[in-house]
């Protein structure tokens, strides 16, 4: 009957401390009567029953299961949680236990062989402490605090560590290694060695979307300039369409009301020759190319543009797709802006269900191949000392994440132009 009351007892301390990691009060309902009635089924057939003491360890999945139908099948929270309550009850009765041992029997440690009467008196101990302590603290944000990916791979990390070290150091002090320490040793490193990469990864996903959010921070601002821009002209809309329709009032011949509208015409489509680029659906893309094209028409460069892309979903961060589209068209607006002739620059971004193209094309006299192949090399330039890098830096980005690049003469309209593009095929990385 006591060793029923025991386990009753420290089934109580266990749900109260599942509570509180769920930041919930404990309350009677069905799915914790149920859960309780289960456990007491199975732990006395296991005692009354003389079944080996190693299939309590069906509860343990039992109440794994209670959490998840009681607070939701959050998968890291059940983790973290059900991890947090071993720890916090097993410490409290391990440190209640080791005190009673302290005081009662003299110094003796021997503390697993507890009468039943000593065991309720530790039990009792420990629901008191729960009650009385872990109700106050506010554990739960302990358990947020861990559900963090970072910090949970850090503590795996340092328990791998503990592990491998307890096993090296039984290792010096016998000289050898058993089955289970060498086990311990093994699997030790590997899971050392998995988390570190894990944890590499992450950080340089973190780091990935930290640069995004500034770039993101860095380019709202052109944005927010290119939305105001097409709104202010939005409100002369009217105007425009009444102009062209009257013009016929001022055009005494059909060739004169024909050239006076073209004109009119082209005018207002230069004026909003950037409302395209609102068709994309990357705010960080469109802000970035915006501030460029209203930077290189300062230096009488004619631009032409195809952009046409949606959510991005692709294999690459946004923030290096903004890095290659930098630097292509850096290097093609210094290849052309000193020249006297016609300075012309066209750019296109088109994504596809497949694959993600990037073009980025100027007129250029003929250059010869075995030119070109230099072109990626570091520190590779014609503008002077400490140049070359830009077009060597797109080649790292398209090598480490598989892009396939091109440099090629392309004939248009009987004009020669040196052409760069970027090809990321979609879930080839």
């Amino acid at each position: 009957m006591i060793e029923n009351i025991c386990l009753l007892l420290e089934e109580f301390s266990v749900l109260l401390c599942i509570h509180y990691l769920y930041g919930e009060k404990f309350r009677f309902d069905i799915k914790t009567t149920s859960y309780l009635t289960i456990y007491m089924i199975i732990m006395v057939v296991i005692n009354y029953y003389e079944f080996p003491k190693v299939c309590t360890i069906v509860t343990y999945p039992l109440i794994f299961l209670y959490c998840g139908i009681k607070f939701g099948f959050r998968l890291k929270e059940l983790i973290i949680n059900n991890i947090l309550f071993m720890a916090i009850v097993g410490g409290v009765q391990l440190a209640i236990a080791i005190g009673y041992s302290w005081i009662f029997n003299m110094l003796s440690f021997d503390i697993l062989k507890f009468r039943n009467s000593e065991l309720l008196t530790i039990n009792i101990g420990v629901l008191l402490i729960v009650v009385g302590i872990l109700s106050r603290i506010k554990i739960h944000k302990l358990s947020i605090y861990l559900q963090d990916k970072e910090r949970i791979l850090v503590i795996f990390l340092f328990f791998c560590v503990g592990v491998t070290l307890i096993s090296f150091a039984n290792f010096k002090m016998t000289n050898g290694f058993n089955f289970y320490q060498s086990l311990g040793f093994f699997v030790g490193v590997v899971l050392f060695c998995i988390f570190a990469g894990q944890l590499g990864k992450y950080k340089i996903k973190a780091k990935e979307i930290e640069t995004e959010l500034k770039m993101y921070i860095l380019f709202s601002d052109s944005f927010r300039n290119l939305i105001e821009d097409i709104r202010s002209r939005q409100h002369e809309f009217d105007n425009h369409i009444n102009t062209i329709y009257s013009l016929h009032y001022t055009c005494n011949s059909y060739d004169k009301l024909v050239k006076a509208q073209k004109e009119y015409s082209q005018a207002v489509i230069k004026e909003n020759r950037y409302n395209k680029l609102l068709k994309a659906e990357n705010p960080l893309l469109i802000g970035f190319l915006y501030g460029k094209f209203i930077e290189i028409e300062k230096l009488g460069i004619n631009i032409t543009y195809q952009i046409d892309i949606g959510d991005l979903n692709i294999n690459i961060p946004v923030y290096k797709l903004v890095e290659i589209l930098g630097n292509l068209i850096k290097n093609a607006v210094d290849a052309i802006k000193d020249i006297k002739k016609e300075k012309a620059l066209h750019v296109a971004v088109i994504e596809s269900d497949a694959a993600l193209n990037i073009e980025v094309r100027n007129k250029s006299v003929f250059i010869d191949y075995v030119e070109i192949e230099k072109f990626f090399s570091r520190g590779y330039s014609k503008k002077g000392i400490d140049r070359g890098l830009g077009l060597y830096n797109v080649k790292k980005i398209c090598d480490d994440f598989s892009l396939n690049i091109v440099c090629e003469n392309k004939l248009i309209d009987e004009e020669n132009w040196i052409s760069f593009s970027v090809n990321n095929e979609k879930g080839a990385i």
